[in-house]
């Protein structure tokens, strides 16, 4: 008897040991997964804020290229006003010129 209470007492440690060893290879695994998930998460909070800034970009390069394009449509409008006027100009000296020589 006293050798079956001895036998399971040693047998109760190794079990109490293993467990011990099982639970910390758990946390282990656990603080593993928490880090990966951190890791994880970090990554996709850095290419989310990375493509908002391409974005952000591509759309500051449209407005200054829209913005381009509307100067010289206003520079292209006020030459070719520039160039009426001159038109006009030479039109009414021209006209003044012929009434005068009447």
């Amino acid at each position: 008897m006293a050798r079956e209470a001895v036998t399971a007492a040693r047998e109760a440690r190794i079990a109490e040991r293993k467990a011990e060893k099982l639970a910390a290879a758990a946390r282990q695994a656990a603080a593993l997964a928490a880090a990966q998930a951190a890791e994880a998460a970090a990554l996709a909070a850095a290419q989310a804020a990375e493509a908002a800034a391409r974005e952000a970009a591509l759309k500051a390069e449209q407005e200054a290229r829209d913005r381009e394009f509307a100067e010289r449509m206003e520079r292209e409008a006020i030459l070719e006003a520039e160039r009426q006027a001159a038109r006009d100009a030479r039109y009414a000296s021209r006209k003044a010129r012929k009434r005068k020589g009447r």
